[in-house]
């Protein structure tokens, strides 16, 4: 699997080599960082370096006959913690679904997770009877003979019961090693990260996001540079655009600051009635594009040439790079980022998409830059 040698993350990738060659790799890891950074690739190549029956220099041989089934992710010694709806639901069970998520898309985030596994729309967590039945299977003897390793996926959603994990993380069993997985770190307990060899995955460069559409998914290369400007630096969404397997979120940001633009009262609730009418993830999904286009696109254009591809959206934000004063869009971007947490904490979307969008609308009237007004 050339995505273990490929992740986007370069750098990281040298620093475990280092790590591993120098024989000073730690019983438990953390990988953190933003949606779509490469954080579960890593972690697939992680645990193919630890469970290589033949590792050269620490490194895995990606030849053995333990590297065929890591890859394969039906080795033995490869277990994983989900988040899974219902609390008798065990990850065993949900084993082939994750092999097809993954193979579809190992960049994939929560809301594309339970797709794969049929929860779509349900609340996840990490439950108590799943943690119990892989803390007793990683009590056993390995299966190989060699190392063991548990990938904790989204560990965030372990919550309070990761006092189960704990002693297991302090005190583990021989040869076995734990790769926590989370783009929200300060939700793990801190007494897990204090424990924890911590690796911080920076968002991937548009450079990476290109070589890896054209080389490793083999898309055609002007649909590979669109989609690229596009994804804002998550490889996760440059894959769903690729695969059309979300909303379309570069039309819908687009259709959302053309309804603020133009304020008329009905286009508001027509567009803020449909965006509500969308799954939650799929909604928090558009907050997290939204955000990150404002800052990459509005505050860095000058380094990054936005304006090269004339398409629709990029007159959009031309127009309004040129119109408002600079300083509302960190107000837009806290905006954005308070209705993101109201989401998540099921707030009545249709009120919240009705209120941001009028709040965002009164601060770009309030910024309108003063030779327009004239």
């Amino acid at each position: 699997m050339r995505l273990l040698d490929t992740f986007g993350q370069p750098a990281v990738r040298q620093q475990w080599d280092t790590v591993l060659q120098q024989g000073k790799l730690p019983h438990a890891i953390l990988l953190y960082g933003e949606p779509g950074s490469g954080i579960l690739p890593g972690a697939l190549s992680l645990a193919n370096d630890i469970l290589c029956s033949t590792p050269v220099y620490g490194k895995a041989c990606r030849k053995c006959p333990s590297c065929n089934r890591a890859q394969k992710l039906i080795h033995p010694d490869l277990h994983f913690l989900l988040p899974l709806a219902g609390s008798k639901s065990l990850s065993i069970e949900y084993y082939d679904a994750w092999r097809e998520a993954i193979g579809a898309n190992p960049w994939m985030n929560v809301f594309q997770w339970t797709q794969f596994s049929d929860v779509e729309g349900k609340q996840v967590d990490i439950h108590k009877e799943d943690i119990e039945q892989v803390t007793t299977n990683l009590s056993y003897e390995s299966f190989e003979g060699g190392n063991k390793v548990l990938i904790i996926w989204m560990s965030q959603f372990l919550a309070k019961e990761g006092n189960r994990l704990l002693k297991m993380i302090e005190e583990p069993p021989a040869q076995t090693y734990f790769i926590l997985v989370t783009n929200q770190r300060e939700q793990i307990l801190p007494t897990i990260r204090s424990r924890c060899m911590q690796f911080f995955f920076p968002p991937i460069s548009a450079t990476e996001i290109n070589s890896l559409l054209i080389n490793l998914y083999h898309t055609d290369a002007r649909q590979a540079e669109q989609i690229t400007l596009e994804s804002v630096n998550d490889m996760g969404t440059a894959m769903a655009l690729a695969r059309n397997s979300i909303v379309n979120l570069k039309e819908e940001l687009t259709a959302w600051f053309r309804t603020i633009l133009n304020r008329k009262p009905n286009e508001i609730v027509t567009w803020t009635t449909r965006m509500a009418g969308l799954e939650k993830e799929e909604q928090k999904q558009f907050l997290l594009y939204a955000i990150a286009s404002v800052r990459e696109i509005l505050h860095e254009n000058s380094d990054r040439n936005i304006y090269s591809h004339q398409t629709g959206s990029r007159e959009m934000f031309k127009y309004m790079n040129e119109h408002f004063n600079p300083v509302v869009w960190q107000q837009v971007v806290q905006g954005m980022q308070s209705g993101y947490e109201k989401i998540a904490r099921n707030a009545n979307t249709k009120l919240l998409w009705l209120f941001l969008t009028i709040t965002i609308k009164n601060t770009l009237s309030a910024y309108r830059l003063q030779h327009i007004n004239t």
